[in-house]
């Protein structure tokens, strides 16, 4: 017995030609007979019945003149027994290779499984067949081939794995909504921010559906995006072919100041002109700085905070807990904004006012 593939066994695979002998015998014609009332060769009809040949759709139409069975029936017959073919030697296009790039995805895996997109139990191969599937690609060792080039440069102490990053990549484009209607204007980015400021203070909101309705009117296809193991990744931007934006972020490390400097940071890219249909953007940690994401960082770091407004702040000296929220209400931004900057610019340690630093976490399901 033929090893098997999701159920079906080589033996169990019908060619068409079966059936025609099967016709043949019940009707008591020979081959010779049917080859004559089909126009073909005795040749012919042998290397169909004996499975070398497939029946064309030209063939079925002479068999349902010779027969009086339908051509429907017969090209039915072939689709079929193409499609289970193909089904079964799949399974023989999966190398140890794809196998070892599997592994690298069990975190992925698992959030498939979890999100209900892949049955909870499968045989290795059925399991790359699923991934094939979800990931639309033919290959899971293409995976790494998905990573638009340029999109960052590494700084030496970064490790990411192509494989999953190529996989996050492709979740966040399974994520994008349809088209919109309207596209991102410039000249409106101090309102998307005043509006991107007031869903940050508002601790009632659902952040999720807020963001992603406030990013949609301005023309950008915003969504949170589960982040993994071997992909340490803040971002990923892009424009689509409508014209429009795709943001999506992750919610890596945790914190909130870093989540929301992250999207101006995106935000950044966008206004700065960075980013086209040719040009997309990931934005990993510790990524390189290269003068395109030091304007960004730039435009983020204003965009929250008021340049001379931070500078007169930081003259005051005074970084208790009262002055600090009493300079985030004048930028109208949440206190941990101001002590994330302060932590990150050397001017408090990172152990005070842990108890102010909101840290966001995925609902359990």
């Amino acid at each position: 017995m033929a090893a098997k593939k999701t159920g079906i066994s080589l033996d169990l695979i019908i060619h068409p030609g079966e059936t025609i002998a099967d016709v043949l015998e019940e009707r008591g014609l020979t081959q010779v007979e049917l080859a004559a009332r089909t126009g073909v060769t005795p040749a012919y009809i042998s290397n169909v019945i004996s499975g070398k040949k497939n029946i064309s759709a030209n063939f079925a139409m002479s068999l349902e003149y010779a027969l009086g069975v339908p051509k429907s029936f017969w090209l039915n017959l072939q689709a079929n027994y193409d499609a289970e073919l193909l089904e079964y030697n799949e399974e023989h296009t999966i190398t140890e290779e794809e196998k070892n790039v599997r592994k690298k995805l069990s975190e992925i895996i698992k959030y498939l499984r979890d999100t209900l997109k892949i049955p909870e139990k499968q045989s290795i191969n059925d399991n790359i067949l699923s991934l094939r599937t979800i990931f639309q690609v033919s290959n899971l060792c293409n995976l790494k081939d998905l990573v638009p080039s340029g999109a960052f440069r590494l700084a030496t102490s970064t490790t990411v794995d192509p494989y999953v990053l190529g996989a996050w990549l492709r979740i966040c484009q399974m994520g994008a909504k349809s088209a919109f209607e309207t596209q991102f204007d410039e000249d409106e980015v101090n309102t998307l921010i005043a509006e991107l400021k007031a869903i940050m203070t508002n601790e009632h909101c659902d952040l999720q559906a807020e963001l992603s309705s406030v990013m949609m009117k301005h023309g950008i296809d915003f969504s949170v995006v589960h982040n993994f193991r071997g992909a340490p990744v803040h971002g990923y931007i892009c424009q689509r072919s409508d014209n429009c934006y795709q943001m999506a972020l992750t919610i890596r490390g945790a914190y909130a100041d870093i989540f929301w400097f992250s999207l101006f940071h995106e935000l950044g890219h966008i206004v700065n002109g960075d980013v086209s249909k040719t040009q997309k953007f990931i934005d990993i940690v510790e990524t390189e700085q290269t003068n395109r994401e030091i304007e960004a960082d730039k435009f983020a770091t204003n965009a929250l905070i008021d340049h001379h407004d931070y500078i007169r702040f930081i003259r005051s000296e005074d970084f208790s807990i009262g002055s600090i929220k009493r300079f985030a209400k004048t930028q109208n931004i949440m206190p941990y904004m101001v002590i994330g900057r302060l932590q990150k610019e050397g001017k408090v340690p990172y152990n005070w006012f842990s108890d102010y630093k909101l840290r966001y976490k995925w609902a359990e399901r």
